[in-house]
């Protein structure tokens, strides 16, 4: 670039020694024709400078991570590395959405590289991105549970002929009861509202209704009501059912396109988040508080006691695989769009 410049002063100045030789109105020529030379040659260094500073970004994005994860469980298993990040400058960025419907443009529009998402929602994607995408691990298993008041309800088949709130509906919540109830033989009327806090007004006014809540909030739910009980787990209505495969709640995914360029620093993340997670089953009371920091909750105590109930662990390879597959036909048999329509093929299982 020096050499261009150089070049363009050296012609200015050899058209403005001939200009002075010339007349008057052929100096004013030469001399406008060098300065537009130069302008042009100043544009097209901001040009190339511009050009490299977007691909040195490029460079420098392409080695950092943008996560974007659920409020509640979904992120519990991420706030160790969200501190570890902080404290060591690592590249990583974290963002969390409160509803999947803010989650997912940023997803796809590739406003963020990872995303944990509902286990049912990465089946649903997979197929509405023409299989761009990858299941990388399960990284929540069950965290529904039954509360209510209700003497007479001692276990799940006890809401028999009953009305049931719950959050939701089109989402993991309402296919998984549905196939439950069906599996039991089992009919309940559904009645959904959209935050959890909702339902837990509903139960202070009747105490004798059934909720389906997941935690943190069952939790806080019972801390805030006395006359509620924990009834029943759908997580164990799952085991009965279905031994020797995990109920699934949330996932880690991918685009493939994007891990195919970034694979290093996919798997530097992959053992991140595992490190993670498995610091939240072993130190629960610095879990706890930095749920309370990232704002997960606004409660150490609350989070120490809901914690254990969140079932965060990392699961992959082949046995990722086989839980994963077990809850896709259960949701596929009950209603075929929870899962896009049709079950993922065997390229939606990172490392398969």
């Amino acid at each position: 670039m020096k050499k261009k410049m150089a070049l363009v002063f050296l012609s200015l100045a050899v058209l403005c020694s001939l200009a002075s030789c010339s007349g008057k109105k052929e100096a004013q020529g030469t001399t406008e024709a060098a300065t537009k030379q130069l302008e042009t040659t100043v544009k097209a260094e901001e040009t190339e400078k511009a050009e490299e500073a977007a691909e040195k970004q490029d460079e420098q994005d392409g080695d950092s991570l943008r996560v974007i994860s659920l409020k509640g469980p979904t992120s519990i298993g991420l706030v160790n590395l969200m501190d570890k990040t902080e404290k060591e400058g690592l590249a990583y960025s974290f963002q969390m959405e409160a509803s999947p419907d803010a989650l997912l443009p940023e997803f796809i529009s590739g406003k963020a590289d990872i995303a944990t998402v509902p286990a049912n929602m990465a089946a649903v994607l997979y197929q509405k991105l023409e299989k761009d995408l990858y299941v990388l691990n399960i990284n929540t298993l069950g965290v529904l549970y039954g509360v209510s008041g209700n003497a007479e309800v001692k276990s799940f088949s006890d809401v028999n002929r009953k009305s049931i709130y719950s959050t939701g509906q089109g989402a993991s919540p309402e296919y998984l009861m549905n196939a439950l109830l069906k599996e039991n033989h089992v009919a309940a009327d559904l009645e959904f509202f959209t935050e959890p806090t909702e339902i837990a007004a509903r139960l202070k006014e009747n105490p004798d209704a059934i909720a389906i809540l997941p935690e943190p909030f069952a939790t806080a739910t019972l801390l805030q009501n006395s006359a509620l009980e924990r009834k029943f787990s759908l997580t164990e209505e799952w085991n009965k059912l279905y031994a020797g495969a995990n109920l699934p709640t949330a996932v880690t995914i991918v685009r493939k396109s994007f891990y195919e360029k970034h694979k290093a620093t996919l798997e530097n993340f992959l053992k991140e988040e595992k490190e993670s997670i498995e610091a939240v089953e072993q130190d629960i009371d610095t879990t706890a508080s930095l749920m309370v920091k990232y704002g997960i909750l606004e409660k150490e105590e609350l989070a120490k006691k809901a914690i254990p109930n969140c079932n965060v662990h990392f699961i992959d390879g082949e046995e990722m695989k086989k839980d994963l597959e077990k809850y896709y036909e259960v949701l596929f048999a009950a209603d075929p769009k929870s899962v896009g329509g049709a079950l993922p093929d065997a390229d939606f299982y990172f490392g398969h």
